[in-house]
């Protein structure tokens, strides 16, 4: 049930097909449509062979002898790269990464399981690497993660999606990688596989012959050889998960690892480049104003640069100083272009709309079809709300994901470092994922303080996410006592007036 890699090229079937649509999208995210668009790749041939031929034409030899290789390093391509799919796939991420917030044990009283929790958070780099991992998920169709223990503590990290290869039978997963040492390549593998309430976690090497995939090898030969630090195999009882995980993206029955983000798109947006290289490589040739001179004066320079360089032709600096035709009036005159390229710009502005409908991407998102003027955050919700939904639930896959990474580090923990905490879900909180003006916020924290539905804890910390755990509490306690002083009402009754005489008056 296990994957076959021996005398078979990486990476090997079924997941070969995955990964090459994999490196496709992450072209198209990259901008390098030359890789991918037959238009793109006929225009860059084009202008090195525009190059190369006049290189070839040049009196220096040495431009002539090497024609081809300085027209592959100094060519420049007119193709323009409006490269709309690196804001569809960055945008989800840009929305969740602001709306990350705390993460900490579900636990008040156990400070060592707190203490482990915050610990694994700050090894992980959870808030700086989130972006990435998003980004990397709607490109690729997905991300998977790896709980890892060693000289940084208990941490898991991210691992791109052609870095992870589950199991048929789902017992199992490996996270293969491919390592160059001087010119020698060496296949990885980190293999984790269940077996009778265990966990196994082997760690495997493969010689490799270009692309393909030779024998194995003894891994402490490896290592030994090349001076490395490789953990030995591992066996972990009472362990029924794996220390890996992943998170696919737009998943089907029929596409279980997920589908990228991209999909459907990549046609539309080569459709939009080429369209704006066109309009630029027209703009190129005739938008530049044109001198017009009298074919008399063109001749007459054009007749002296013969007699001087062997040549009939007419240079710039020929006319900055010209002879003024009495008989006719002749003069020149400079000719500008009068573009007319309304629908063109129409053509792209409607394929883009296309892009966005597909993508669930909301146009003021991503700063088209916007207005001026202020608007409560009410109203900017709805513009973004496409945009918000899709996010949500991508934030919930990543919202899971974590808690389960953490999770599984606390099993490792207690598996490798003779500790017995409780096993649980952390607790991770999300703030809202638009921008909020101050007072708007404000009144809302303050509305669910005063409505009793929030403490005056989460109040103060949704209010000052900045602040330190110390400054929240002490702020809690300063609030705590002016209400307790301003709860006594003390009514200062006096005596009432007594005239007080004596007996004999």
């Amino acid at each position: 049930m296990t994957i076959v890699y021996t005398n078979q090229k990486f990476p090997p079937p079924p997941f070969d097909e995955e990964i090459d649509q994999i490196h496709y999208f992450r072209d198209l995210y990259e901008g390098n449509h030359e890789n991918i668009f037959p238009r793109a790749q006929s225009f860059a041939e084009q202008t090195v062979q525009s190059l190369k031929n006049q290189y070839r034409k040049s009196k220096r030899i040495y431009f002539k002898r090497n024609a081809e290789k300085l027209a592959q390093k100094h060519a420049v391509s007119y193709y323009v790269v409006a490269n709309f799919s690196s804001v569809i796939a960055e945008l989800p991420a840009d929305l969740i990464n602001r709306s990350l917030g705390n993460i900490s044990a579900d636990t008040e009283k156990d400070n060592s399981l707190l203490e482990f929790v915050e610990n694994v958070e700050k090894a992980s780099k959870i808030n700086q690497n989130i972006w990435a991992a998003i980004v990397q998920h709607q490109v690729d169709g997905g991300v998977a993660y790896r709980i890892r223990r060693d000289s940084k503590g208990t941490w898991f990290e991210w691992k791109p999606a052609d870095l992870y290869f589950e199991h048929e039978d789902g017992k199992g997963a490996d996270i293969p990688w491919v390592e160059t040492r001087n010119k020698d390549k060496y296949l990885r593998v980190e293999r984790q596989r269940l077996n009778d309430n265990q966990l196994l976690i082997e760690q495997l090497v493969f010689s490799m012959d270009g692309e393909t995939v030779k024998e194995q090898l003894d891994i402490k030969e490896y290592a030994s050889l090349y001076g490395l630090t490789i953990p030995d195999n591992q066996i972990l009882n009472n362990v029924n998960e794996l220390m890996c995980g992943y998170i696919p993206n737009d998943e089907t029955l029929l596409v279980p690892r997920g589908r990228s983000g991209l999909r459907n798109i990549d046609m539309i947006q080569e459709e939009i480049n080429w369209t704006i290289t066109r309009d630029s490589v027209v703009f190129e040739k005739h938008g530049k104003p044109k001198l017009a001179i009298p074919r008399a004066l063109w001749d007459t320079v054009a007749s002296k640069n013969q007699k001087y360089y062997g040549d009939r032709f007419v240079r710039n600096a020929d006319l900055e100083v010209v002879s003024y035709d009495e008989k006719n009036g002749a003069v020149p005159m400079y000719i500008t272009w009068d573009a007319k390229i309304d629908e063109s710009f129409k053509h792209v502005q409607r394929l883009i709309d296309y892009m966005l409908a597909i993508s669930k991407t909301s146009a003021q998102a991503v700063g088209v079809n916007t207005d001026g003027g202020g608007r409560s955050a009410i109203a900017i919700l709805y513009e973004w709300i496409q945009s918000v939904i899709k996010a949500e639930a991508i934030k919930d896959k990543f919202d899971a994901a974590i808690k389960d990474a953490i999770r599984k580090s606390v099993i490792l923990e207690n598996a490798l470092g003779g500790t017995n905490y409780p096993v649980s879900d952390p607790v991770v909180e999300w703030a809202d994922m638009l921008p909020k003006a101050e007072s708007e916020k404000d009144e809302e924290e303050i509305k669910k303080y005063e409505g009793g539905v929030q403490s005056l804890e989460t109040t103060i910390r949704n209010l000052h996410p900045d602040w330190s755990e110390d400054a929240i509490l002490a702020e809690v306690e300063k609030i705590q006592e002016e209400q307790a002083i301003n709860s006594f009402s003390p009514n200062y009754v006096q005596p009432p007036k007594t005239n007080i005489t004596g007996e004999d008056e």
